[in-house]
Order: C-alpha cells, then sequence, then structure tokens
C-alpha cells in the first residue's frame, strides 16, 4: 500500500490518501463513497498515532478502491502526474544516521583529492576515514548500540518534483539518495518505508565536520522525502532493494540498500534510549554507495533533471535549479560547467 499526501488546486489544505495504480484519490472521498467513517485516516499524525488498526483500515479503502476507482468523478480521482505530492507524512522529527560505511569512506577519499594540503581539513578526513572502517566495540550492558547521526533541518522538506535552489556558496551540489523509515508507535514502530535524498554541498563539507553540517546540509528544498510511505508488507526486504540514479534520463549512478548496516530496530533502540520516539519521526540509515557525485568525483550540473529510483519505492524527482546570480569561489578547482556563473 503507498501512502501519500497531495495537494490539488481545488483544496484548500493537503488530502491524506493513498495512490491506486497511476491515480490519487483521498480517504476522505474514498470513506464518503464506501459509507464508512475512520478517525485514524483523516490525516497521517492521525494514521501513525493509531497504526496498526490505521493501516487495517486504509487497505479495507485500498480494497474498496481497486473495486471502484472507475465510478469515481474526475474531481475525486486525479492522475498522480497531475498534482504535488508532498512529504508523504507530517514529519515530527527528522534523523540522518551514517549506517553504509563505503559511501562514507569513498566520500572521504573525494574530499581528500582536493583537501590534502590543507592542514585544517586533511587530518580530520584522515581520521574520518580510518574511523568508519574501524570495528565498533561493544556496547556497554543494558545500552543498545550506539550509532552517529546528525539531526535534519526540519524547515527545508519537502516532497516529489521541487527544484532546488544552487546555494551560492557551493559549485559541487550533490544529492545522496536514502532509504527512509518512517516511525509509527509502539505498537507498529515501523510504519513503513520512503525514499529520502539529502542533498550535500560537497565542497564547504569539509570545513563542517566540526561544528556541524549548516552550510553542508540546511540549504532551501535540501530534505527530499517521497514519492509514497510504503508499507511493510509491500516492500518486502527493504535492506536488499535496487537503486538507480537518471540525470537528464540517462543512468548515472546504481547502488542498493544490502549496503546498510544496521535495521529499523536497531535504530529505534538507540533514539528511544536517549528521549521517546514520536510518531511521524523520519529515519534516513545513511547514503547508498555509488550513487553520489562524491563517491565517483562526477557531480550533477546546474539544471539537471534527477530521478531517483528505488525498487519498491518508486521514484522521487527533482531539479537542481541554475544558480540565480554569481557564485563565491570554491574551495576546489572549478568545473567547467559552472565557469559562466564564477564570472
Amino acid at each position: 500500500m503507498k501512502l501519500i499526501r497531495f495537494h490539488v488546486a481545488a483544496a484548500p489544505a493537503p488530502l491524506f490518501g493513498l495512490a491506486v495504480r497511476d491515480r490519487a484519490v483521498s480517504f476522505s472521498v474514498l470513506q464518503a463513497k464506501a459509507g464508512t467513517s475512520h478517525p485514524h485516516l483523516a490525516d497521517s499524525r492521525a494514521y501513525l498515532t493509531g497504526l496498526p488498526d490505521s493501516e487495517r483500515m486504509a487497505k479495507d479503502c485500498l480494497a474498496w478502491a481497486e473495486l471502484h476507482l472507475a465510478e469515481l468523478g474526475p474531481d475525486e480521482r486525479f492522475s498522480l502526474d497531475a498534482v504535488r505530492l508532498l512529504e508523504p507524512v507530517e514529519v515530527a522529527a527528522l534523523y540522518d544516521f551514517g549506517l553504509t560505511p563505503r559511501h562514507l569512506k569513498n566520500s572521504a577519499e573525494t574530499m581528500m583529492t582536493y583537501e590534502k594540503d590543507n592542514p585544517q581539513t586533511a587530518p580530520l578526513l584522515q581520521a574520518f576515514a580510518k574511523a568508519v572502517m574501524t570495528p565498533k566495540p561493544k556496547a556497554a550492558p543494558g545500552q543498545p548500540e550506539p550509532l552517529s547521526y546528525y539531526k535534519g533541518n526540519m524547515n527545508s522538506i519537502v516532497g516529489d518534483g521541487e527544484t532546488v535552489p544552487w546555494p551560492a556558496y557551493t559549485s559541487r551540489l550533490d544529492i545522496e539518495p536514502e532509504l527512509a523509515v518512517v516511525y509509527g508507535n509502539e505498537r507498529q514502530p515501523v510504519a513503513g518505508f520512503c525514499i529520502f535524498n539529502d542533498v550535500s554541498a560537497r565542497d564547504v563539507q569539509a570545513t563542517e565536520f566540526v561544528g556541524g553540517f549548516c552550510l553542508t546540509k540546511d540549504m532551501a528544498k535540501g530534505n527530499q522525502l517521497g514519492p509514497y510511505l510504503v508499507t511493510a508488507d509491500e516492500v518486502g526486504d527493504a535492506y536488499n532493494l535496487g537503486v538507480t540514479v537518471r540525470v537528464n534520463g540517462e543512468v548515472k549512478y546504481r547502488g542498493s540498500t544490502s549496503d546498510i548496516s544496521h535495521k529499523a530496530e536497531a535504530v529505534f533502540a538507540w533514539l528511544n534510549f536517549i528521549a521517546p520516539l514520536k510518531p511521524g519521526s523520519v529515519i534516513g540509515f545513511g547514503t547508498i554507495p555509488d550513487t553520489t557525485g562524491c563517491d565517483h568525483n562526477d557531480f550533477v550540473d546546474p539544471g539537471a533533471d534527477i530521478e531517483i529510483t528505488f525498487e519498491q519505492l518508486g521514484t522521487l524527482r527533482c531539479r537542481f535549479a541554475e544558480p540565480a546570480g554569481r557564485l563565491l569561489p570554491s574551495r576546489w578547482p572549478l568545473r567547467e560547467a559552472l565557469r559562466k556563473f564564477h564570472g
């Protein structure tokens, strides 16, 4: 089952519903037509709080929709291509873990290509690369395994099909495709999975290893989620999904979620050890190795249309806008595709 939040011109507020074949249908329409009423389907917060009962109710609505989709009018079922797909849940908190060590190692090696002569950043990168590939000590008795994460910018969360403004301070804007799990509640912790694109400015990242990834991660529209929240039963093995990135229609990168080192249960255990998770907490496991510019030292250009496809989860689309003005000098060598923006 694919749950969605979407916006149509005729509706004053976002709608919560389902992707039924190639159509977006709200739960309010489905319940009105089927003669049912479930408060847990009013919005994504109610749905997540109401799990597992709300999932059963939603599946009843899906079963009805599969039988009666053709009976719905044009203002009740909308082409998925014609609606604006928002982030699939109202996000309570956004965490991003680094549970794909090979990507971290690849990225550190690319950064060292440009930072090797910098006395401030090179030692940090060397220590980081060594640390991520070193086996971790066992957790203390009575404590879950510690797992490193950082908190995402709640002001930059968007859904599918967004145009990301190119920040003036970077010449190496990069995608970061990730598997994300959405936390439901104590009765059903895994509400489902979606795609997470954690956009990053790579040529400033080495300077922010101490103090936090501010310029690197917190740019406008830099946290993309979607296109759907896919329930666990439909996903199957979330940790064995193929990942493909297309840029301007051509395959550029490939990877797999099989590189993820820990599953949702370990992530939830560590976060709940620190503070109780709230329904709607979204957790990225880490960037899929081989699916970013930093993995290959081969970056996406301004103006590019990007499609990130995960098996079972769909395709999350975005576009990197061309810079609105002149870019600030980069710490790394000038890329030919950006020469005209440096003047």
